[in-house]
């Protein structure tokens, strides 16, 4: 609902125009084109230009993550974002989440990435 893909069971969901909004889906969608995010240092240099298909699922949720990432986005919607990430990855991803400015909503089981955010507000759906 958030992401506007689904409409609200009651209410509604208003996102003012000049407010960007990036979704991170659990897994990787279509991939097509080729590599292309060498500066945001989230690939190594034999995977840069390759395509995407041919890149591993680690390197092509790097590439996901990128993509909702460059625009610098206001609200940041993100589904599992530490799938089939390395551990030293998570840890920059995590800073990089509490130094931002945007606003976040993450779904996730990642029991390190809850503990290291432990002190933000949580909804917990599984008791409602």
């Amino acid at each position: 609902v958030l992401a506007g893909a689904l409409e609200p069971d009651r209410g509604t969901v208003t996102v003012a125009p000049d407010v960007g909004v990036g979704r991170l889906g659990q897994e990787s969608g279509a991939v097509t084109g080729t590599a292309a995010p060498p500066d945001l240092g989230l690939l190594g240099p034999d995977d840069v230009g390759r395509r995407l298909g041919e890149l591993s699922v680690g390197a092509r949720r790097r590439v996901d993550l990128a993509q909702v990432l460059a625009p610098r986005p206001h609200v940041l919607l993100l589904d599992e974002p530490t799938n089939h990430l390395s551990p030293a990855l998570v840890d920059e991803l995590t800073a990089a989440l509490r130094a931002t400015d945007a606003a976040v909503v993450i779904a996730t089981h990642d029991r390190g990435l809850l503990a290291d955010l432990a002190d933000w507000p949580r909804l917990n759906l599984s008791e409602q």
